[in-house]
């Protein structure tokens, strides 16, 4: 049988989640699928939890651990292994709600569009799902359909570019058509710690439409061991770099003030990563180490974030963290690490 929808999966360490993962895929009502799992050296149980599951349509490949700087070059080599016409992302440590693939699929068979995606909820790193929409869901809600579905091609382009794209299309979410892929040259490489998914879905969208769904499409995990996590500093700085150079490309015919436009976006960067940092420090017990990182997140640029600045600031003197503010507000609540 030849697939329908090739779904990449790439893991390290996922041994708490990736049954989670592939049970999903698995409960999915469109059975013409494949899951590739390609484990990046992984060191704990994530290859016997996976091989211990009997179904052909999962195909479990190990490669020595290449890292997340050489994150693209993973996926393109389980692009490499995919059948179908149709590619989807779906990391180690995410999930599916059961009905997506029969959802989201036939309009994008039936549309000429290179990239479909739709809404995500995060869950916690026990499986609780949050009972609240994130920020950039929010600000999803006020985009026009224009960006959204990027018709006419480009017009989510100067999106993507700013700080707020970066979490604009959340990959757990996406179909991809390969043939889209194959032609802007696989996932885009970009050097240093710069997950490949924005520098693609940038590429992309000076290709082809959109196909934008409100529903929920993916699971996003928040985890202490998450890449987003354990890689706050350099992420904060690869991907920046790869906007400000992008917004000189002549394709985009972006003026001067537009590209000042998108660059002045990032300098809320550092009040969410300090922000970022806090909490996990805090998490960590780290007290007087977290109360540097929230005096430094108390910028003008988000009052939320200077709220949770300044609340996180007062808890760390009291010797407690801020999930149980994320909790009471309906967001999915990290865990210390000695219960990951």
């Amino acid at each position: 049988m030849i697939p329908d929808v090739s779904i990449i999966t790439i893991a390290y360490n996922h041994e708490r989640y990736i049954g989670s993962c592939v049970r999903s895929v698995l409960a999915q009502s469109f059975g013409r699928w494949e899951q590739i799992v390609l484990d990046d050296g992984s060191t704990d149980s994530t290859a016997a939890i996976v091989q211990e599951i009997r179904d052909p349509r999962v195909r479990y490949v190990r490669q020595d651990r290449l890292g997340i700087e050489a994150l693209a070059h993973t996926y393109n080599r389980a692009l490499d292994l995919c059948r179908a016409p149709i590619v989807a992302i779906l990391e180690g440590d995410d999930l599916w709600p059961a009905g997506k693939l029969k959802q989201q699929l036939p309009p994008l068979v039936n549309d000429d569009a290179v990239l479909s995606f739709g809404e995500t909820q995060e869950v916690d790193a026990g499986g609780m799902i949050a009972k609240t929409s994130s920020r950039t869901a929010e600000k999803r809600r006020r985009m026009p359909p224009q960006v959204l579905n990027n018709d006419p091609i480009g017009s989510a382009t100067k999106h993507l570019l700013t700080l707020d794209g970066q979490s604009f299309i959340q990959p757990a979410t996406i179909l991809i058509r390969r043939k889209a892929l194959v032609k802007i040259g696989g996932f885009q490489y970009v050097p240093g710690i710069c997950p490949p998914d924005v520098p693609t879905f940038i590429r992309l969208s000076l290709l082809g439409r959109f196909l934008y769904s409100p529903e929920v499409l993916g699971y996003r995990r928040r985890h202490l061991n998450s890449s987003t996590m354990q890689f706050l500093q350099p992420m904060a700085v690869a991907p920046r770099r790869f906007a400000f150079a992008f917004v000189n490309n002549p394709e985009l015919g972006l003026n001067q003030e537009e590209r000042a436009a998108i660059r002045k976006t990032w300098e809320a960067r550092s009040q969410t990563r300090e922000f970022d940092a806090g909490r996990i420090c805090l998490l960590e017990r780290q007290w007087k180490q977290a109360r540097l990182h929230f005096r430094e997140a108390l910028q003008p640029h988000s009052p939320r974030t200077a709220t949770g600045a300044a609340i996180g600031w007062l808890l760390s003197w009291a010797h407690l963290d801020l999930e149980g503010v994320f909790r009471l507000a309906g967001r999915a609540a990290l865990q210390p690490q000695e219960h990951e």
